[in-house]
């Protein structure tokens, strides 16, 4: 098991990518459980990102980076079916019209 101090040296060749198993697993690992070098990573991660001159992703990229992550995620949003909508917009009527009816009464019979 690494440590704090082993897993703060091998940061930037871990953002890099160019960690050689089986440190990178141990890294990956520590990260897993350690917030406060998950901290140290992504303010790293930010610094070289930022960093004037670093090559920067294209938008297209970030798009397709996102969207998989959503959807190894499950987060993905999924496609209305065709017979979702209408019943949404039933049933929010519905609740709105029993909504009307109960303030209808309770002022009525007061």
């Amino acid at each position: 098991m690494v440590r704090c101090e082993q897993v703060d040296r091998q940061l930037v060749v871990f953002q890099l990518g160019l960690l050689e198993d089986p440190l990178r697993a141990e890294v990956e690992q520590h990260l897993a459980g350690c917030l406060a070098c998950v901290r140290t990573f992504l303010e790293l991660k930010r610094a070289v990102e930022l960093a004037e001159g670093s090559p920067q992703p294209s938008e297209a990229s970030r798009l397709r980076l996102r969207g998989a992550v959503a959807r190894e995620l499950g987060l993905e949003a999924k496609p209305w079916r065709w017979w979702e909508r209408p019943l949404a917009l039933g049933l929010g009527g519905a609740a709105a019209y029993c909504a009307v009816l109960v303030v209808y009464l309770v002022n009525g019979a007061g």
